[in-house]
């Protein structure tokens, strides 16, 4: 698994570091299956939007979408490809692989993830299709 972590030049240590790495315990934590420690870092006011689906709204709404997703495909791969710190927001780049349990299609995707934080908690998290449009939506540009 090839992981590249970038940081925003200019931006000082502190608070943008401990949201790259909340982000990722949690990325980490939900690939063990560990719901309450993926959810840990999420305000109770998130917004969890994905491509495919509705808006999740607070935790328990995210943590309800990870589970049918877990029930609906074996083989469910998360890899974490790259982390960009910026600052208030974490873009992260993650592949997902996996095969449908019911219907035996695979899937071989890949996201741009961007993390909002307000005081220490994730607020919203946004899937882009394409990095350019993450890094915008950040406010950073290639």
């Amino acid at each position: 698994m090839e992981r590249a972590y970038r940081t925003r030049a200019g931006y000082c240590a502190g608070m943008s570091e401990e949201n790259v790495e909340a982000t990722r315990r949690s990325i980490e934590a939900y690939r063990r299956g560990d719901y309450a420690g993926a959810t840990a870092h999420l305000a109770s006011d998130v917004v969890w939007a994905v491509g495919q689906e509705r808006p999740a709204h607070g935790p328990a709404a995210v943590q309800e979408m990870w589970e049918r997703w877990d029930g609906d495909w074996d083989d469910l791969e998360t890899v974490i490809e790259e982390i960009i710190d910026a600052g208030d927001a974490v873009i992260m780049g993650v592949s997902y692989r996996g095969r449908g349990r019911a219907s035996g299609v695979e899937v071989n995707d890949r996201v741009y993830e961007v993390h909002t934080f307000r005081d220490g908690r994730c607020i919203r998290k946004v899937d882009f299709r394409e990095r350019a449009d993450a890094l915008e939506a950040a406010g950073l540009s290639e």
